[in-house]
């Protein structure tokens, strides 16, 4: 039997979607074909190999901090690309599966011809869109948004073939508004041993003793309202009255424009600004230095509907890099871990976060012990399991389509022979 084909459509950049490569990564060692379409900066190429994966990149740009509409806008120009390119893929080598990641969920409908010539369809959900953009209107449009989008949630889970998410609480949502449970994958978002690599695991250096050795607290990924930030700032300033030593490191893109300036003001008018250090988001291989030079992992997410769902990736790479962790006391952080493998918070209280930096600060043997009992609880979650399951799934999906091609191909064969031929 021929290798399995997958297409990959993610309206991000590629490699730089930690999600997305680690998924295509997964395929292309199981000697599946892979293509990714995907979005372009403006110093990439239209198109390249990268590690025998095909890249396709469509000239849109991704926007962060405009108006709803504009996004909008900009999910449906790339659906159109996207969809043209991936057709046009398909009738040239016909794929068996294809691959959509949200947002939007509605971006799955790009591959209405392949499906229509045969193609098995994955619709990835990332995110829950109902509740993300709930989370992100404000007024009177939150209840036409969140409408809105559980709308195109239900009409794009139901065309695709199957549906992967990234967690337990996502998947009861999902489960809750009628996706089938046989058609249902949870392929968790944890720690690719690829990017973090075991050798380099290692407890930090710090040494307490040295008055001039900053310990760092380090965030990384989304920077947004929903994420907690100004909590982590405040929280900072509080503790730096008992530690000195203290020091926020941030790296990450921010969905709002206004909200890095916001997050610099606030750091200013705390008398901290110098102990707050913001950089812009990094390729995903180069992750694993922000987080080794780090002493702590702290997750500030806020309550809102949304972030109460998430099972932040970065706690999984924080775990297996061997960082103690700080986060909010949310249903879903909690039953990631047990409790004395993380320091639970009240994300309404950045006293509660210095407090908990305080403690951990004072008491290194508490972080050491933390650190152990979160790498025992990681290990069910290893990326070797889950991309595993991924292989399995393309592959159930991929031979189906393959053995309906082999009978439809028979069929036409039989019935070829069967028809007299007039001359």
């Amino acid at each position: 039997m021929s290798s399995i084909r997958v297409g990959t459509i993610t309206f991000d950049w590629y490699p730089f979607e930690p999600r997305v490569l680690r998924l295509v990564q997964a395929a292309a060692d199981a000697e599946y074909s892979v293509d990714v379409i995907c979005l372009r900066q403006s110093h990439e190429k239209h198109h390249e190999i990268l590690n025998g994966v095909h890249i396709y990149r469509m000239p849109i740009k991704q926007r962060f901090g405009h108006s709803l509409l504009l996004t909008i806008l900009s999910w449906c120009w790339f659906l159109l690309s996207s969809m043209v390119t991936v057709t046009w893929l398909h009738l040239k080598r016909p794929y068996d599966v294809i691959h959509v990641h949200n947002m939007p969920d509605f971006l799955v409908f790009s591959t209405l011809f392949p499906k229509l010539l045969g193609a098995k369809i994955i619709l990835d959900v990332q995110d829950v869109s109902p509740e993300l953009m709930g989370a992100k209107a404000n007024g009177p449009l939150r209840g036409i948004v969140t409408r809105l989008a559980t709308w195109q949630e239900r009409i794009s889970t139901a065309f695709a073939d199957h549906v992967v998410t990234v967690g337990w609480p996502f998947e009861e949502i999902l489960l809750q508004r009628g996706v089938p449970r046989e058609k249902l994958t949870i392929i968790i978002n944890s720690a690719d041993p690829k990017l973090y690599p075991a050798s380099r695991r290692h407890p930090p250096a710090h040494d307490s003793s040295d008055a001039e050795q900053p310990f760092i607290l380090m965030y990384h990924g989304t920077i947004a309202e929903r994420t907690g930030l100004e909590t982590a700032i405040r929280a900072l300033a509080l503790a730096r009255q008992v530690v000195p030593q203290l020091r926020l490191d941030i790296k990450g893109r921010d969905e709002h424009l206004e909200l890095l300036p916001a997050l610099i003001r606030l750091a200013t008018e705390l008398g901290v600004s110098d102990y707050v250090v913001i950089s812009r988001s990094c390729p995903p291989e180069k992750l694993v230095d922000f987080i080794l030079h780090g002493d702590v992992g702290i997750i500030p997410y806020q309550c809102d509907g949304f972030t109460e769902l998430v099972l932040p990736t970065k706690a999984y790479e924080f775990a297996w890099m061997r960082r103690p962790m700080i986060a909010s006391d949310t249903p879903a952080i909690r039953s990631m871990f047990r409790p004395e493998s993380i320091e639970l918070c009240d994300p309404r209280k950045p006293e509660c976060f210095a407090a908990a930096i305080i403690d951990l600060y004072q008491h290194p043997e508490k972080r050491s012990q933390m650190v152990a009992n979160a790498a025992e609880d990681y290990m069910s979650y290893r990326w070797e399991l889950a991309a595993e399951r991924y292989q399995q799934l393309l592959a159930l999906l991929g031979r189906k389509q393959k053995q309906l091609d082999q009978v439809a191909n028979e069929g036409l064969e039989a019935s070829a022979e069967e028809t007299p031929v007039s001359v």
